[in-house]
């Protein structure tokens, strides 16, 4: 038993209890971002070239990514991440002419792990998509067990019996 009082033993415990609940509110105010979002932003990483991002909108949940860069009112240039729900919503984003001061640098489809290649043909907006970037689709850990134990079944089919007298 301390020797100290019980309103100060009690104003302690409210602090420390107040400080449980804060810690989860700061982590709520920055999104948790699923694996394929995360590729995506190590994808537009990769793109900026060295260069930070100096935002990150409407990522989560977005079918899209794009890399942008943006004129500021100072005349710096930065480097922008911006999430893009549609292929329609895309076409419109990068169109020539669309924005004043922005350049597209590049557009990554999020959930297929893919870059996207933009091309003007006819003065329309062509998106071809690339081959998937390893590791932008992460394998279901329970496909992964049961092929697991697949192969290991196999394995002791294929090893060799062992007879009295080898070690």
């Amino acid at each position: 038993m301390s020797n100290e009082p019980e309103y100060l033993r009690r104003l302690r415990e409210q602090a420390s209890q107040q400080a449980k609940k804060a810690s989860p509110a700061k982590g709520a105010s920055q999104p948790e971002f699923t694996p394929q979002e995360q590729e995506a932003m190590r994808w537009a990483k990769e793109v900026a070239e060295g260069q930070e991002l100096r935002s990150v909108r409407h990522l989560a949940g977005a079918r899209f990514a794009v890399v942008l860069r943006l004129q500021s009112a100072s005349g710096q240039r930065l480097l922008s991440l911006e999430g893009i729900p549609d292929r329609d919503s895309l076409r419109e984003r990068v169109k020539p002419g669309a924005t004043v001061g922005e350049e597209v640098l590049g557009a990554y489809e999020v959930r297929g792990g893919r870059p996207v290649t933009i091309a003007i043909e006819e003065g329309q907006v062509a998106l071809k998509m690339g081959t998937p970037r390893p590791g932008a689709q992460p394998a279901d850990p329970m496909k992964m067990l049961r092929l697991a134990a697949k192969e290991a079944a196999k394995r002791e089919k294929e090893r060799p019996k062992e007879r009295p007298g080898r070690r």
